[in-house]
Formats: C-alpha cells, sequence, structure tokens
C-alpha cells in the first residue's frame, strides 16, 4: 500500500520516534520535495529518523512539476505539493491533519487520513496495542 504524506504525520511520529508505525501501516510512502525540507531542516528534532527513513527506501522523496490550479494558494507548500503529487500520481489516500487541506484533498477526491486515523488503523491492524500514550507522547514533544 503506497500513500502520499505530508509534513505534520511525518512529524508527530518522526518526534516520538516512531516512524515504524507508519512504516508498518503503509509499506510505501512518498512525499514531495517541499515536505522532505520541511520535516529535515536544522533543527527538526527528529528529522534524522526522516532521512534515516528515506536511506531505508520505504519513504521516498518524489518532485512535484505542476500543481493544479484548483489548490489553493492559501494551502502551505507542502500540502499543496502532497495534493497535487496524490493526484499526479494517482495514490487515492494521503496524510494530512490540517483541515483546510484535508478539505480541499477530499473536494478533490482523496482519501485523507490524519496522524488519530493512523493511530487508530494500527491499533485496528494490532501493529500497536493502544493509542492513548502514543497520542500523548506527540502532544508532548511535537
Amino acid at each position: 500500500m503506497t500513500v502520499v504524506c505530508n509534513a505534520t504525520p511525518l512529524i508527530n511520529f518522526a518526534a516520538i520516534n516512531r516512524l515504524d508505525i507508519l512504516e508498518t501501516a503503509f509499506c510505501q510512502i512518498v512525499i514531495p520535495q517541499a515536505v522532505y525540507h520541511e520535516t529535515t531542516v536544522a533543527g527538526f528534532p527528529g528529522s534524522q529518523f526522516v532521512l534515516q527513513a528515506i536511506a531505508s527506501k520505504w519513504l521516498q522523496v518524489r518532485s512535484v512539476s505542476a500543481i493544479t490550479p484548483n489548490i489553493p494558494v492559501q494551502l502551505d507548500d507542502g500540502e499543496r505539493e502532497a495534493i497535487a503529487l496524490a493526484l499526479l500520481t494517482g495514490e487515492q489516500r494521503i496524510l494530512l491533519d490540517e483541515r483546510e487541506a484535508r478539505q480541499v484533498a477530499q473536494s478533490l477526491g482523496l482519501q485523507v487520513i490524519g496522524t488519530l486515523g493512523i493511530l487508530l488503523l494500527a491499533k485496528n491492524r494490532e501493529i500497536i496495542t493502544q493509542v492513548q500514550p502514543l497520542l500523548d507522547a506527540m502532544i508532548d514533544t511535537a
């Protein structure tokens, strides 16, 4: 299963050193260049985990050649590129947390899963045993 991911879910899971949950739940995750920049800048505490995931090849970075006009410029670059990448590659699922970006993605026919949804999916698939401790850790750390 391949999904496109925006920065916030990556940041949340990297902050608690649990990117393994994303890898196990989705096998292959693709991020646009803007999300790569957003998650690997100096000072971001979980950036080394994102770089390790890229080195392991289950997290891949792709360039977005064009962003269609139906993706509003009010969204940040990572959100716009993630939605555009999902549309360009034909991936139906996208990992997004921000409300406005989620609404845009859904209006364009994409299935949106947020951080909480990922945790619930992981629990249902028995990847994790509890949601609350991880959610609390994300709130405290990320």
